[in-house]
């Protein structure tokens, strides 16, 4: 199935919206994956081409994953060239100008960042969009290329879903340290949840671990942000969320084939798992064996 970009930029003139790639170039993207999480990404493998000049539509990133590139840009009437190197990257914020060319063929990881979401982070302390972060252009950061390969290998090989979007806001929050121009550093919130909150927050997640649990949803439970509920419950219970309801996944799992009242086949579904791959995959790395040999030795 063919992959279009959901990555849009903006024609000066017209204001008209156009995609980021060619429908081709799109290898990966996690609005066709249907990831609920505050950015965008897409692998997309590029012949060299030039964009025209254009707006950026939300905080624009690509991080190269490939081989060096022989890249530049054009601004203010002159032209600029560099070396894209692997692991390097580009960023922008929204509502910048860019119109950048490239010589090589090349793969990134393109991401744009909601800016609403930004605001939500850094609350009364948000700039000017434009001014979010401060323009880099074929510079290395190998935290950030850390993410983004992180990131791709989790589009490519879905797992918890939870995962997706702790790591996206946790590449979000390196961005905001390491890249932003005039905001001050996010403040990490204070403090853990109220036992109160951990308990609504947990039997949300026992209710729902058929379904596809979002931090968003688990933040509602305890009546906090996405950004507070993430680093609170990890400051209350020592484990990620994603990680706490991948034992939860693991534990329930566990009792339904001890029951043995539903066929394995049917168990990685009513407990939450993407397929029965990854449900054994993960069940034998948790318990160093299938869930076939936990059944038969019960």
């Amino acid at each position: 199935m063919q992959l279009h970009s959901n990555i849009n930029l903006i024609d000066p003139k017209t204001g008209q919206r156009f995609p980021s790639a060619p429908d081709q170039s799109v290898v990966l993207s996690s609005v066709q994956a249907g990831w609920r999480t505050h950015l965008t990404l897409e692998v997309q493998r590029l012949n060299p081409m030039e964009l025209p000049e254009h707006y950026i539509e939300g905080h624009r990133l690509i991080i190269n994953l490939g081989n060096s590139v022989r890249f530049g840009w054009r601004t203010g009437g002159q032209t600029h060239e560099a070396i894209l190197p692997p692991g390097g990257f580009c960023l922008q914020s929204n509502g910048e100008t860019n119109a950048p060319f490239w010589q090589d063929e090349m793969t990134v990881a393109a991401i744009a960042i909601k800016p609403a979401f930004i605001e939500t982070i850094l609350e009364d302390r948000t700039p000017d969009a434009i001014d979010t972060f401060a323009e880099r252009r074929c510079i290395g950061d190998e935290l950030a290329y850390n993410y983004a390969r992180a990131l791709a290998s989790e589009l490519a090989t879905p797992g918890e879903p939870l995962y997706a979007e702790t790591l996206s806001l946790a590449f979000t929050l390196h961005l905001l340290n390491s890249h932003s121009r005039k905001a001050k550093k996010p403040l990490s919130p204070k403090g853990k949840l109220s036992a109160t909150q951990l308990c609504d927050a947990i039997a949300i997640a026992r209710t729902q671990l058929g379904a596809e649990l979002t931090l968003n949803t688990l933040a509602d439970a305890a009546q906090v942000s996405e950004f507070h509920f993430s680093r609170l419950f990890k400051k209350t219970t020592g484990m990620a969320p994603h990680q706490f309801v991948l034992r939860l996944r693991l534990e329930r799992a566990q009792a339904l084939i001890k029951t043995g009242q539903i066929p394995l086949s049917e168990v990685a579904v009513a407990v939450g798992f993407f397929d029965q791959a990854h449900f054994t995959n993960v069940f034998k790395r948790a318990f160093g064996m299938t869930p076939r040999a936990f059944a038969k030795g019960l």
